[in-house]
């Protein structure tokens, strides 16, 4: 691990030379952040970015997302608090069909809900509308 990343992203090891596998699961989480972020990529793809991390972890990859310039993220995640503290848009999928988009500004977590179940945004009316068919 170099020194600069385990600073900069607040990796806890005692020794850089620590092999990676005897570290936490939020420090693990950490240096994967750091290895993929370090390198200013355009575009991040993060899938269940938080899953199995503690709270102060789970704060520390939030941040670290919300924080990003430059990159466009694209988020998978199960946890519907996750993608409504984090997106700007939400697409919801289901059975590997998309079933509408919709700005996090405009958000109903009860039409999300029905989509999730498989009811799509109606493709005649605004997006923003949110209308159900």
């Amino acid at each position: 691990m170099q020194k600069k990343l385990v600073s900069d992203f607040g990796i806890r090891t005692p020794s850089t030379n620590v092999p990676v596998k005897q570290l936490s699961g939020g420090n693990l989480q950490k240096i994967v952040l750091a290895r993929e972020l370090s390198s200013n990529p355009k575009l991040i793809i993060v899938h269940n970015p938080t899953n199995g991390l503690d709270v102060g972890a789970i704060e520390y990859v939030h941040q670290t997302l919300i924080e990003k310039k430059g990159a466009a993220i694209l988020l998978i995640s199960t946890e519907l608090e996750e993608i409504l503290s984090l997106s700007d848009r939400i697409t919801v999928l289901y059975e590997g069909e998309m079933m509408g988009m919709v700005p996090r500004d405009e958000v109903d977590v009860e039409k999300l809900g029905l989509m999730m179940g498989g009811s799509k945004l109606d493709s005649n009316s605004q997006e923003s509308k949110g209308e159900l068919r």
